[in-house]
């Protein structure tokens, strides 16, 4: 005898993948909501002489595209130096949460873990970092004039510069990343 009748999921596979997806709704029960901490075991974190309390390790610098994309490390419960972003950017918070602190000390935005965040350059001079663990967070850095931050000193007077050349010349100097593997 033929099937006549099929099941939800059935019937709903001939609309495609995202709607079925979302006619679906969530399937908690198929993924874990924490997996414990992230794994870092493959990621080598590099510093900068003078910029406490935070890690870097770049993935890809594009001048002609004029994109600088990066994973920051900062340490829980203290704060990196003044600065001022110069081009557009995104943050993916991948573990803990980034707060981010006003010049005069104040937390002005905490984001979570999971949190996406599109900024645009410019903005108030602010200080960045970890919360009660440290937080480690994806930056996208986009369409800069060539300056990607503004480091500044307590009157606001630029004491250095990151952009396009620094981070190019730092992507350069980091070991090799670890590749993917194909099986077989």
């Amino acid at each position: 005898m033929k099937k006549t009748t099929m099941t939800r999921r059935e019937g709903l596979a001939g609309v495609g993948t995202a709607a079925a997806a979302i006619a679906l709704g969530p399937q908690e029960a198929s993924a874990e909501t924490h997996a414990g901490g992230f794994d870092q075991s493959n990621i080598k974190w590099y510093t900068l002489a003078g910029f406490d309390h935070v890690w870097y390790h770049i993935l890809k610098v594009d001048p002609d595209a004029r994109i600088v994309e990066l994973l920051l490390k900062f340490a829980a419960n203290e704060r990196i130096v003044l600065h001022r972003h110069h081009a557009d950017y995104s943050t993916f918070v991948i573990q803990g949460e980034l707060r981010i602190y006003s010049e005069d000390g104040e937390i002005r935005e905490i984001r979570p873990t999971g949190s996406f965040v599109e900024k645009p350059a410019g903005g108030a001079p602010h200080t960045e970092g970890g919360g009660d663990e440290d937080c480690i967070a994806w930056f996208s850095n986009r369409g800069t004039d060539g300056m990607i931050y503004e480091i500044l000193g307590p009157n606001h007077e630029t004491v250095a510069t990151l952009g396009l050349p620094e981070f190019k010349a730092l992507l350069e100097a980091q070991d090799a990343p670890v590749q993917p593997y194909v099986p077989g």
